[in-house]
């Protein structure tokens, strides 16, 4: 570990990666604050979330080939210093009372581009700045900065916005994201020598369900995931007016409620890394989610803040235990050869549900109750993890061999 803090280039990204962390965390906040004060619509709180995920999503899917061919540094920095200028809309705009909704969700896609752009480019960065023996400990103290910075992110936002208005939360954010910047530039340039030429995302991903078709139970996984996350996609947008309105909190109670539910990932993380690998997965997995739904009938049914604020907990330590297991069954099964390949259906699987949860989400909740969206969406989660279990194709959860799959069989068919 030592070593690793007297490595100059590590620490800079390192302090880099926390200022982006908070400063993304920020971007979230103010945003959804901005569009709920001013609009005081649902619909529009779903809306600037599907502004953001939908080109989040497709950036995903079809920057991957070109990030090997492109200097990570300058990525890493365009995906800063975007943002920053991006948010410079509303920090100038807000204060002269000429900022509109149509500028945030301007600000929403901005940041949807530029935010995915900076997580891979960090992690191939770090393999060009550590020894092989090193970056075992050097991603586990990147990955826990994260993980902090999601912890305070919400509660420091909500903690300002209560005290001393929006303004400062998005000026806080610009001199996170440009500090970022202003760190990335002090370090050298990625040295690639050697350009690896990558398949397209299209080529990936039709290898990937030659694959799914003879190993299907990964592929009702994905399709599961797709139901799950088009709950979670619909309630995310919907937790701001549900703090303020439906339980009466403040900003900064909304911080904490956020804060809880990543603070229960981080629990459920230690506790799935202490724990030995479960000899039944399809009932570690299926009972997590379950449980989630039930959580989200609580949501719906309590009217107590304090009460809300275990049930988020709650949730990101289910959620986190089922996500352990499922990435842990792909790396598992899928050889080697196939896993990119695999890993894109699944991505797309795991996300195509959000954007199109936002948008319903919004409109129920605008229609009849947050609280009637939360009961629509913990009854989904449940009747469809109990339709999974029933199913006995899901079983094979519970098999631990590597498919056998050979790459020129998936040539062959396509």
């Amino acid at each position: 570990m030592k070593g690793l803090f007297n490595n100059r280039k590590f620490i800079l990204l390192w302090l880099a990666q926390a200022a982006s962390g908070l400063g993304s965390t920020f971007s979230t906040f103010a945003l959804s604050w901005l569009v709920y004060k001013m609009t005081g619509s649902k619909v529009a709180m779903g809306s600037v979330w599907v502004a953001f995920m939908l080109p989040n999503i497709i950036i995903q899917m079809f920057a991957g080939p070109y990030l090997d061919r492109w200097e990570r540094k300058k990525v890493m920095i365009f995906s800063e210093w975007f943002r920053a200028s991006a948010f410079l809309i509303p920090i100038i705009l807000y204060p002269m009372g000429q900022l509109e909704t149509w500028h945030l969700y301007l600000v929403s896609v901005a940041t949807g581009i530029a935010q995915p752009l900076f997580a891979p480019s960090s992690m191939a960065y770090v393999a060009d700045i550590l020894p092989k023996d090193k970056l075992m400990k050097g991603n586990s103290i990147l990955e826990g900065t994260g993980q902090i910075m999601m912890l305070l992110g919400p509660s420091l936002g909500g903690l300002l916005i209560t005290a001393f208005g929006v303004e400062y939360v998005l000026l806080f954010l610009l001199i996170s994201l440009g500090l970022s910047g202003l760190l990335l530039m002090l370090n050298p340039s990625s040295k690639n020598s050697t350009i690896v030429k990558r398949e397209s995302w299209f080529v990936q991903f039709r290898e990937g369900l030659q694959f799914y078709r003879v190993y299907p139970v990964l592929f009702w996984v994905g399709i599961m995931m797709m139901f799950i996350n088009t709950s979670y996609g619909a309630a995310q947008p919907m937790f701001l007016p549900y703090v303020l309105d439906d339980l009466g909190g403040t900003a900064f109670q909304y911080g904490l409620f956020t804060s809880a539910f990543s603070f229960g990932m981080f629990a459920g993380s230690l506790l799935t890394g202490i724990q030995e690998q479960p000899k039944n997965r399809k009932r570690v997995m299926l009972r997590s989610l379950f449980l989630n739904g039930l959580l989200f009938l609580g949501l719906a049914w309590t009217p107590f803040y304090w009460v809300a604020l275990i049930l988020s907990f709650g949730q990101g330590l289910f959620a986190i235990i089922f996500n352990i297991n499922n990435t842990t069954l792909y790396q598992q099964r899928v050889p080697d050869h196939l896993r990119g390949r695999v890993f894109s259906v699944r991505i797309l699987l795991a996300q195509a549900g959000i954007p199109i949860g936002a948008a319903l989400g919004s409109f129920i909740a605008e229609t009849f109750s947050i609280s009637i969206l939360l009961l629509v969406l913990g009854c989904l989660i449940c009747l469809t993890t109990i339709i999974c279990f029933l199913n006995p194709m899901f079983n094979n959860l519970n098999d631990n061999n590597v498919a056998k799959w050979d790459v020129s069989e998936v040539e062959k068919s396509l």
